[in-house]
């Protein structure tokens, strides 16, 4: 079920007002962190991929490597993944850095790309959950990578790691508008790790940036037309080994500030709202405010 604005029993119109103290507002702004920042991993650990391996295939994706001698890729997004939970069209570059005509190789400590969401022959970059009624959502705007430590994802060993900042301004909007599109504009400012256990490629993802004497990862304007910025109080780890737990959190912690009920998110639950074991699925999430006084709290599915 894709939360908040699929809810079997109401549908949620970006052009609709809502208190805080709605469950479905609080509803509404923990899913849009889950979703944005998970459908936004995935898109830029395809371009890391793509640019550690130009040759790399990428499930309902074309990578045009065309102009890659001036340190240029392109993803054309087509068809459904490989679980068929959903598809992704449209387009995105990446613009690996070139100094005095030479391209810096990602493998290179510093070394930096950029992805732009969209291209002029395909200016969008669209999610649609296959699952979910055919909901989707619409990315604009662009990321910086920076290779922090490390070399190339593929020769990633148990042990090892790769380490990458990313730094991004992105807009987002859903196919639930009602009169108008309206995109509503994220900053992330983050540090992903990557490293091998057994067979298994793992992502742990934490804020880098500082707002309020926090350390956040993203920040911006919620749907409902509120600021808001979120806290990493633990790790974000996703498994990006398996299609069928790619990028649903395994563990990790959240709290959502700058709103007027912070919102605390424990990723990684199972439908009684208890951390999963290891060996089985996670559910969901686990979210919690405090609402005139009284604890509030909700368990939300992951959204495939």
């Amino acid at each position: 079920m894709l939360l908040a604005f699929l809810s079997s029993c109401k549908k949620v119109e970006t052009t609709r007002t809502y208190t805080v103290t709605d469950t479905t507002a609080q509803t509404t702004i923990a899913s849009d962190e889950v979703i944005v920042n998970l459908e936004f991993d995935q898109a830029a650990d395809d371009a890391v991929k793509v640019i550690c391996n130009p040759k790399t295939s990428i499930a309902g994706a074309l990578v045009d490597t065309s102009q890659l001698s001036s340190g240029i890729i392109i993803i054309d997004y087509f068809g459904k993944e490989t679980d068929g939970t959903k598809s992704r069209t449209g387009s995105d570059s990446i613009h690996e850095r070139v100094v005095n005509g030479h391209i810096i190789p990602w493998g290179t400590p510093e070394a930096t790309a950029t992805i732009t969401f969209g291209t002029a022959s395909s200016p969008n970059y669209e999610v649609l959950f296959l699952n979910n009624g055919n909901a989707s959502i619409t990315f604009e705007g662009s990321a910086t990578l920076t290779n922090i430590y490390g070399g190339l994802l593929q020769n990633v060993v148990q042990g090892d790691s790769v380490v990458e900042h990313v730094r991004a301004n992105v807009s987002f909007t859903y196919n639930d508008n009602a009169s108008m599109v309206q995109f509503f504009t994220w900053n992330l400012n983050q540090v992903r790790a990557f490293s091998v256990t057994d067979t298994n490629m793992f992502a742990s993802t934490r804020g880098d940036t500082t707002i309020a004497g926090y350390i956040i990862g993203t920040w911006g304007t919620t749907r409902l037309g509120t600021s808001f910025f979120t806290v990493t109080n633990s790790p974000i780890v996703q498994n990006i080994s398996a299609s069928f737990l790619d990028y649903n959190p395994l563990n990790g912690a959240k709290t959502i500030e700058g709103i007027s009920e912070p919102i605390s998110l424990i990723y990684g639950v199972n439908q009684e709202g208890t951390p999963f074991k290891s060996g089985t699925i996670p559910y969901g999430f686990y979210i919690s405010w405090v609402d005139n006084t009284v604890n509030a709290t909700d368990v939300l599915p992951y959204y495939y």
